[in-house]
């Protein structure tokens, strides 16, 4: 009995551990998508004189190998997990709703033209 209260007390402090360091590798992962997203409509941008995209589909494959998608989305869709939005001058992508909840805010991480990478308001 004192062996299976004390793997009880074990399980009970790391299973809580486990799930947060996999949320936050999840989270690392999208940032990492974000980067790479960014990084690609920039040099689509270089590219088209100053012009940003439309969509996310004109990015393959000369830019990205395949669009990715936030892993804590699960098996949802990348128009699904992703939000792109475009202006003449500026563009910006995030993570949509809240699928990173309890690391970051609704609709973060996100990455823009003026500030780059921001994890968090």
């Amino acid at each position: 009995m004192i062996v299976i209260a004390i793997v009880a007390i074990l399980a009970a402090i790391l299973v809580p551990n486990l799930i947060r360091a996999r949320s936050r590798g999840q989270l690392t992962a999208c940032v990492s998508n974000l980067r790479n997203i960014g990084t690609a409509v920039e040099m689509y941008n270089v590219d088209a004189s100053g012009r940003y995209p439309p969509s996310f589909n004109v990015l393959t494959p000369n830019y990205l190998k395949s669009i990715p998608s936030c892993p804590t989305a699960g098996t949802d869709t990348y128009s699904g997990s992703y939000t792109f939005t475009v202006l003449p001058d500026a563009f910006e992508v995030f993570c949509q709703g809240s699928f990173h909840a309890g690391f970051t805010d609704v609709n973060y991480p996100r990455f823009t033209a003026a500030q780059g990478l921001i994890e968090r308001p």
